[in-house]
């Protein structure tokens, strides 16, 4: 099984990084964790509209290689603190380049990402917002990776209060989505 993992924390060892590691525990299989704070050699989506007229994106550079390891994987995570109860702005302006996977199959019927998937949602975040923008985002954004399975969120929404390190009942449900996965 090969998983990739999006992950949207500009903080190595913060809380969305627990529940990665909390999820990778049980997972079987190889998995590659892209650091949206970390992919400057990819641009955001310009609206140049190239993929309504031709399958795929017309910006060649790092996010070539993103789109092969999502065509290939067999589940992708998208892993987010949560920022004014949404995904943080480098992981959207990373995952904005999946309109050309969008656009293909609008414009002209073609569908880039053949192989089924499944989803998984990580989020962790405190304050006074709620997570239902940030999950409804990511539901999306999974879809349009082809994604027909997403398993319910796993979420650490006190973290201003309890580091995620110590959420013992969001660090279960991400170890128990990694088994669930593995035993797939």
């Amino acid at each position: 099984m090969r998983t990739l993992i999006f992950d949207g924390s500009p903080r190595r060892k913060g809380d969305t990084a627990a529940l990665i590691a909390a999820f990778a525990e049980n997972l079987s299989g190889e998995y590659t964790v892209i650091r949206a704070y970390e992919c400057r050699h990819i641009s955001p989506c310009i609206d140049c509209r190239g993929c309504w007229k031709h399958p795929g994106c017309v910006i060649r550079d790092g996010m070539q290689e993103v789109y092969g390891l999502i065509a290939e994987s067999d589940c992708i995570v998208i892993a987010s603190p949560i920022y004014y109860s949404g995904l943080t702005g480098p992981l959207l302006s990373l995952l904005s380049r999946l309109q050309a996977v969008y656009c293909a199959k609008r414009f002209q019927g073609v569908s880039l990402i053949e192989k089924p998937k499944t989803g998984v949602i990580l989020l962790a975040g405190g304050g006074n917002g709620g997570p239902d923008p940030a999950v409804q985002t990511a539901k999306m954004l999974l879809a349009a990776m082809n994604a027909q399975g997403i398993l319910p969120p796993i979420m650490s929404l006190n973290t201003d209060q309890i580091p995620a390190k110590g959420d013992a009942s969001a660090l279960l449900a991400a170890r128990e989505a990694g088994r669930l996965l593995s035993k797939e």
